[in-house]
């Protein structure tokens, strides 16, 4: 049971990343975009912060996180 804790840093930053990606969109670009565009674009960049998450981790990070706990 305790060896499954090296999941929870990768899982925790899975969450948080996505939020602070459309969080920094949405604070940039609300009042500037059109609603129609900018609510198009809000899927996309949450897709880029699960990518921004997903490629550190197949380059050491789940390596990192599995070997602090």
């Amino acid at each position: 049971m305790f060896d499954l804790y090296y999941f929870i840093g990768p899982f925790i930053l899975l969450l948080i990343i996505p939020f602070l990606c459309t969080g920094l969109y949405a604070a940039i670009f609300s009042n500037i975009l059109p609603n129609s565009i900018y609510k198009f674009l809000l899927g996309p960049v949450a897709l880029l912060g699960f990518y921004i998450w997903a490629v550190p981790m197949k380059m050491g990070f789940y390596e990192f996180f599995r070997a602090t706990f």
